[in-house]
């Protein structure tokens, strides 16, 4: 087995997707890799460990990494080093080397660094140093051939002890030696820091214009279009059915149930894949460790760091996975905070609900758009407020900006949208068709017409009352569609309309705000329960079980009385 190792953010995973032809996530900033994943080069198994500075585990995420060391036999690690960041990478180095393990040392992002003898490096460390560039397939095949190779030995004689001052001394030696001009480069960070209150009004625009395009323009142009190409599908059905003398229960169930929820259910695909593709790019500059720095200040105030605002961010992707990110968060009761935190910020699955209320009701109005978010941002700030405790120490590397990987923005979106579109597809055609049963037949089990003789109507009645304060309306078919929303919140968007809710532009926006901060989907669940147990899971659900309810019923209250 060889172990892919070095410190967050040297790229490590963009190694392993070569080596393995695999489309992993590239970048570790803040804990992207938060299990290890295992791949195959040739004939051999190779794992990609979550980023370590030491192997004293000071996280949870360290500790996956120390403990698969510990367990699994290793024939080889491949200790990858951030040519930029020598001298801070050393230390791991040199600690790997007491394992005694054959090591090789692979210095990436080499393109635009010469600065490095090789041969000294090697000669000082006794062991081999591969110059390499992942971004450009720079010495990709030498550190194949060297893979390859059937023996490794572990040849060193450098010994240190515990003692960390001699080993940084030991370090500075070194880099004094192999570092050809050690005349450290300007780095775009520093003319960030002198302009950061212009960056800051500049990041803040960006993001509103990206999510704008999402809306207004993906949303106007080619959302319209997919759903002509569906009605001409539908109709074209519907010619085919009617030639073979389909009886109304299948035309049904095909037309008004399957069809219609798939057309409701893809107009927003266009805007999620682009919101995706936008969003992986500015994740892959360093963008987001950038606006980490010059936001810490702000987000301590509100008792969180920007050591969280990762996690933070990856939540508008997926609550399961952002929940998983926070293992890298040290303070324990910080991490308990934003696990609290993250399912309130709409995920892909929130934010489809979000797309078809407003491609159905405001006609993609971006600033309805726009207001989700600025509730959802008051409901975060205020809560971060109570539940303040104290100040987080930021502590993290100077980030550097780069180009980004267009290609594997573009594998990262499609990935995910192939998932999203594969899990909404098979989830809700059993849904439809359940909804379909429930809504026409009887509890004899007769077709009928009227909903109010249905199954549906029966079972839901009772408690549809519940929603009724801020929706204004009693109808099972909401009740159904939030219940629904448990198991996959994409399944809220096709219950509506397999089951043809009708929603005034009031009632669909409470609607919307209430889905937003309800309970979050089970996977989510399921994972808040293996990071903090069950009982913090139930008080938490609780609390969102409050504020969707208490939220909803003020926002509808006002809109009835102002509008």
């Amino acid at each position: 087995m060889i172990a892919l190792l070095g410190n967050p953010n040297c790229g490590k995973s963009s190694i392993f997707n070569i080596l393995t032809k695999s489309s992993r996530k590239i970048g570790n900033y803040n804990g992207v890799t938060v299990d290890y994943k295992i791949g195959l080069f040739k004939d051999k198994k190779i794992v990609d460990l979550p980023g370590v500075y030491s192997l004293n585990p000071y996280t949870s995420e360290e500790e996956i990494t120390i403990d698969f060391i510990k367990k699994n036999k290793i024939d080889l690690i491949i200790n990858v080093i951030d040519i930029n960041s020598l001298n801070r990478s050393l230390y791991l180095t040199l600690r790997l080397q007491d394992l005694n393990i054959p090591l090789i040392v692979v210095l990436n992002k080499c393109e635009n660094n010469n600065s490095i003898d090789i041969e000294k490096l090697e000669k000082i460390l006794n062991i081999k140093v591969i110059k390499i560039s992942a971004l450009k397939n720079i010495g990709i095949d030498n550190l194949k051939k060297e893979i390859i190779k059937s023996n490794y030995i572990c040849n060193y004689r450098i010994k240190l002890n515990n003692d960390i001052t001699s080993i940084y001394r030991k370090i500075d030696i070194i880099t004094s030696e192999v570092i050809k001009n050690n005349i450290k480069k300007r780095n775009s960070f520093v003319l960030i820091l002198k302009y950061k209150y212009l960056f800051i009004i500049l990041s803040i625009v960006m993001f509103i214009l990206v999510y704008y395009f999402s809306i207004n323009v993906i949303g106007g142009i080619i959302t319209n279009s997919i759903n002509n190409i569906m009605i001409y599908i539908s109709n074209y059905l519907l010619i085919i059915l009617n030639k073979f003398n389909s009886s109304i229960i299948l035309k049904k169930l095909i037309l008004d149930g399957i069809i219609n929820g798939i057309i409701n259910t893809i107009n927003f695909i266009p805007q999620l894949f682009f919101l995706i593709f936008i969003l992986s790019i500015i994740e892959d500059t360093g963008f987001i460790s950038i606006i980490a720095i010059l936001f810490n200040k702000l987000l301590n105030k509100i008792g969180i760091s920007s050591k969280s605002l990762y996690s933070l961010f990856l939540a508008t992707n997926c609550s399961a996975m952002a929940l998983l990110s926070t293992r890298t968060i040290k303070n324990e009761y910080e991490r308990k905070k934003v696990i609290f935190l993250i399912p309130l910020i709409p995920c892909c699955a929130k934010i489809s609900i979000i797309f078809f209320i407003i491609s159905s009701f405001y006609h993609n109005s971006f600033l309805i758009f726009l207001s989700f978010y600025l509730i959802m941002i008051l409901i975060i700030v205020l809560l971060s407020i109570i539940f303040k405790k104290n100040k987080s120490r930021l502590i993290m590397e100077i980030p550097h900006l780069k180009m980004p990987s267009i290609k594997v923005a573009y594998k990262e979106s499609i990935t995910k949208t192939k998932s999203f579109i594969k899990r909404i597809i098979t989830i809700m055609i059993f849904i439809s068709i359940l909804n379909f049963l429930m809504s026409s037949f009887s509890t004899s089990f007769t077709y009928v017409t009227d909903i109010k003789k249905s199954i549906l109507y029966f079972t839901s009645y009772k408690f549809s009352f519940i929603f009724k304060p801020f929706l204004g309306i009693n109808s099972p078919s909401i009740f159904l569609s939030i219940i629904s929303g448990l198991f996959a919140k994409e399944q809220v968007v096709s219950t509506i309309n397999s089951l043809k809710v009708n929603l005034n532009y009031i009632t669909a926006y409470t609607f919307c705000i209430f889905n937003i901060f309800t309970i979050p989907c089970i996977n989510t669940l399921s994972i808040m329960k293996k990071e903090c147990g069950i009982k913090l899971t139930i008080f938490y659900n609780l609390i969102y079980l409050l504020i969707s309810y208490i939220i909803s019923f003020i926002i509808f209250r006002l809109l009835s009385y102002f509008v």
